[in-house]
């Protein structure tokens, strides 16, 4: 282990801090990464103390990289992000290029331009992937990680940090920030994200003390300096390192030699601020210094001296001299390319420039930069440019947009546009401006997308512009929770298209009608206009695939004959680009998931999961709520519980709802009742939503209820859902309230509305001709009914359900065939139907029947065995889903990519799975996770 450094000048009693930082780096270097942030004001050796934390990373071995936010990139996409990643990717060889990029990392690549065509689609894919990019920097060697002025550092790069810190205490990583106590002009609470996280270690850096200001003083001015002297020097400096130094280049241009005698003539200097005393120094420099200084202000640190000197009308070799005598006078560091001594000189040298200039040398910055191929840059020195009706800046503008919403920076895409809006853009360029402003917006939480969205359909002019506005514009009133003005909007910019494009009218005539089905209080109407598009059908050999989803959706809904539906399905997979677009996908998913088309279904969930992984994260969340419904129908409850709880972190809206009803309902099946009234705590109940999603909450509320005994008002929310279903068009199958509330009714003992229920419940599911559907309702008959009849009730549920893909509700029916054959009198026969039930439920992890099945089978006079603590059925949703992975032949690396957690998490999963198991390597899992139980029930094939 290599021993700290001893404090150099500026480092002067900063051991403490040091040795902490030492102390952390082997940590680091051991696999425990951490984060820590250091405070302080400007110019307290924050800068110093880092390069002396790189200085001691490279002798240990580490890899150091280094990053400053800088106040004029603070509204470009992932800068610091790339000072940290690019040169090392750059830099690299083909081989090693190969490794870096693997995975999600080439999507974080994607992210700083250094990866062709694997842009992410959003901005967490964007996270994700940069992660994986610093964790394959960090496999060969230990990361140290430093960004200097947290408080510049723009949104995109926070985003990063943000997502990366929790995530480094796994990891051989160590991140340094640093943040400027006190300053307000920066970006305060995105920063405050990450240095608030309570895992981050925190410094702060204090004042230096009079014994250390008066050796600063000694080393500039000479030994001789006097005490009077070093004390009026740490008394109006306060102990800043900076201050001092700037008094004493002060004190040297007045000739002070530090004598007891010049503390008066110190006194009179010290009367102006920093930023003053740097300024009139540097008018000694002359006009060509003043020049070359201000143009690197309006620059920006790290420029070159022939871009500096293009803004400052100097010749370049004259530029180069100049900038030699400004690093000597200690305004400019000594390096090349150009920067400040200190970002505070550079903020004096900023303010001391007039509002007008200072937007005028932008504008000519950034004509500079884009002949120099800087477009990164351009669009930030727009920003700060004034509007003046000048094309080329929409033009700019629109394209920086465009690359930022590529690479996942959605809230800098919308900045750029607000700006080249502001120019003025021409009235032909509006609306597909403001269309991609709300867009972006939308993207990330804006409340003002949805008006410039609405300012982008009024503007449109021809029908595709009209077309491509109303779209995402009713997309965003459904996800409000307003599907009625979703309606409004695609009927208006319907009527405006069909006196000219019938067909592009007939495409949002679909569009509307699947909209309207959303809300219970438009559709009535939109079955109307489905009727109405049905009928059409036989006029064109090529209807538009919204139309064949609206129409098959319907029929889902209605209970008919499902062979029809089926194939407008198919039809409409075919003439989609494949796989759907989330928003297109929807109806899609549910109308496969009522038409129990599990395979289909789960083919098309497939290939969505591998675009999720991909890239387009956020786009999928609604998919992976009702991917959670469909693994739950199916009796993947590991699988459905993990899908729910990724669409609960990340959803909002309408998918909050849903997600949360499929994340309760599988909770309750998992036996794990606290947990689901935990979380449905999470939300206020939406009883004012007029969603379709409210009737998937109402049963899972239901449910939970029934689980916990309160049957009365789990019976209450099972009508409440059937009265939104009546008013929606869901006949039943979809939410399955008329079997669930009949045996409400039957626990309540009100027998004549149970039956009454049930009846209606298996006349439906007979005419649709499912088997899931039928056999739920066929045992809510055979409980309402009773006796003889309901035995045989029951009988035909299980064989109806023995030919279905709903394995846990097979187990239910034959827990409840069982019970009642017990109460029969024919014991020997219940425990058949029983063990068959409790073996089932175990296998699926249905711990709920499986609980009741157990109780039974205790009536009965059997033994049956005990909850497992060892085996398949002792694995926790994680572990299970993690040892799927691995039996299919991921490594740790690839499992940790593919459920968004990390390798070493991974690994603790797989080891904890493997003592369960009773295994020891890889290839024995798959063997250890099939199931004992017969293959019947429709076992199916896991979604991973």
């Amino acid at each position: 282990m290599v021993a700290v450094a001893g404090p150099r000048p500026l480092l002067l009693e900063r051991d403490a801090e040091l040795a902490r930082l030492g102390a952390l780096l082997g940590q680091a270097y051991a696999g425990s990464g951490s984060v820590v942030t250091i405070t302080g004001p400007a110019g307290i050796g924050k800068t110093e103390l880092l390069a002396a934390v790189h200085r001691i990373a490279r002798e240990r071995g580490f890899r150091a990289l280094r990053a400053r936010g800088r106040e004029l990139e603070a509204d470009m996409a992932f800068s610091v992000v790339r000072q940290l990643l690019e040169q090392p990717v750059l830099s690299a060889s083909p081989s090693e290029r190969r490794r870096l990029l693997s995975g999600p990392a080439r999507a974080g690549a994607g992210a700083l331009g250094l990866a062709a065509g694997d842009s992410p689609a959003s901005e967490f894919a964007a996270m994700h992937g940069l992660y994986w990019l610093s964790v394959n920097l960090a496999d060969r060697k230990p990361l140290l990680l430093t960004v200097d002025d947290l408080q510049w550092v723009d949104r995109p790069s926070l985003s990063w940090l943000g997502y990366l810190g929790p995530r480094t205490a796994e990891s051989p990583m160590l991140v340094v920030l640093t943040v400027r106590a006190g300053d307000s002009r920066g970006q305060a609470k995105p920063a405050a994200a990450v240095t608030d996280d309570p895992s981050v270690y925190r410094m702060g850096l204090s004042a230096l003390s009079p014994g250390s200001v008066a050796a600063l003083v000694r080393t500039e001015l000479g030994s001789a300096a006097s005490a009077e002297f070093c004390a009026a020097c740490w008394e109006l400096a306060g102990g800043n390192p900076l201050y001092v130094r700037e008094l004493l280049a002060a004190a040297r241009n007045e000739g002070l030699s530090g004598a007891a005698g010049s503390v008066p003539a110190l006194r009179a200097l010290a009367s102006s601020a920093v930023g003053a005393l740097t300024l009139t120094r540097l008018a000694r420099l002359g006009p060509e210094a003043v020049s070359l200084a201000r143009a690197l202000a309006v620059l920006g640190s790290q420029t070159e001296v022939a871009v500096a000197a293009d803004l400052a009308s100097l010749d370049p070799a004259a530029a180069e001299l100049v900038a030699d005598e400004l690093a000597a006078a200690q305004i400019l560091a000594p390096a090349r390319p150009l920067d400040f001594f200190h970002p505070l000189i550079g903020e004096a040298v900023y303010a001391d420039l007039g509002l007008g200039a200072r937007r005028l040398a932008h504008r000519r910055a950034a004509g500079i930069l884009d002949r120099a191929g800087a477009a990164d840059r351009v669009a930030a020195h727009l920003l700060a440019s004034g509007p003046a009706d000048d094309a080329w800046v929409v033009d700019r503008l629109s394209a920086a947009a465009e690359t930022a919403w590529e690479r996942g920076a959605a809230g800098v895409a919308a900045s750029y546009l607000r700006r080249a809006l502001a120019e003025p853009a021409t009235l032909a360029e509006r609306p597909a401006l403001l269309r991609r402003l709300g867009i972006a917006e939308w993207a990330t939480g804006e409340p003002a997308a949805i008006g410039h969205l609405e300012e982008a359909l009024t503007e449109a002019r021809d029908n595709t512009a009209i077309a491509a506005a109303a779209g995402p514009l009713a997309n965003a009133y459904i996800i409000a929770d307003q599907a009625d003005v979703a309606v409004a909007v695609l009927q208006r910019a319907i009527a405006r298209i069909r006196p000219t494009d019938p067909r592009l009218a007939w495409r949002l005539d679909g569009a509307a009608a699947l909209a309207g089905l959303m809300d219970d209080r438009t559709a009535p109407a939109a079955l109307r206009t489905v009727d109405r598009l049905q009928a059409s059908l036989g006029e064109s050999a090529d209807p538009p695939a919204r139309v064949l989803v609206a129409i098959a959706h319907a029929a889902m809904r209605r209970a008919c004959p499902p062979e029809e539906a089926a194939q407008l399905v198919e039809r409409a997979l075919a003439r989609e680009p494949y796989p759907p677009r989330p928003n297109a996908s929807a109806a899609i998913v549910v109308t496969l998931l009522g038409l129990e088309a599990f395979e289909t279904l789960q083919q098309l969930c497939d290939d969505m999961l591998r675009v999720r992984r991909r890239s387009a994260v956020q786009e999928l969340i609604g998919v992976a709520s009702f991917l959670a419904w469909a693994l739950y129908r199916r009796g993947e409850l590991a699988d459905a519980e993990a899908q729910a709880r990724w669409a609960v972190e990340h959803a909002t809206g309408i998918w909050a709802i849903d997600a949360l009803a499929h994340l309760v309902e599988t909770l309750v099946e998992r036996d794990a009742l606290d947990d689901a009234a935990t979380e449905l705590q999470r939300m206020v109940p939406p009883l004012g939503s007029h969603t379709v999603v409210v009737a998937g909450y109402l049963v899972a509320r239901g449910r939970l209820r029934m689980a916990q005994g309160r049957s009365v008002e789990a019976l209450q929310d099972f009508l409440a859902s059937g009265g939104r279903c009546e008013r929606l068009g869901i006949v039943d199958g979809l939410y399955d309230w008329r079997t669930e509330a009949a045996v409400a009714y039957t626990v309540l003992g009100q027998a004549p509305e149970a039956r009454r229920l049930a009846r209606t419940a298996v006349e439906v599911a007979r005419g649709f001709g499912r088997p899931r559907a039928l056999g739920l309702a066929l045992r809510a008959a055979g409980l309402a009914e009773g006796g003889q009849r309901g035995l045989g009730l029951l009988s035909e549920a299980v064989a109806v359900l023995e030919q279905s893909q709903a394995p846990v509700e097979l187990a239910r029916a034959l827990t409840d065939y069982g019970a009642a054959v017990r109460r029969a009198g024919q014991r020997t026969r219940a425990r058949g139907q029983l063990e068959r039930g409790l073996d089932l439920a175990h296998h699926w992890g249905a711990h709920r029947i499986a609980s009741q099945a157990r109780a039974e089978l205790i009536a009965a006079g059997a033994k049956p065995r005990r909850d497992a603590i060892t085996g398949r059925d002792a694995l926790t949703a994680s572990e299970l889903r993690v040892a799927r992975l691995a039996a299919a032949g991921k490594t740790n690396r690839e499992i940790a990519q593919a459920l968004f957690i990390t390798t070493k998490t991974a690994s603790t999963h797989l080891s904890h799975a493997y003592r369960k198991l009773d295994v020891t390597r890889r290839s024995q899992l798959a063997e250890a996770l099939v199931s004992k139980t017969p293959a019947r029930g429709g076992q199916a094939a896991p979604i991973s």
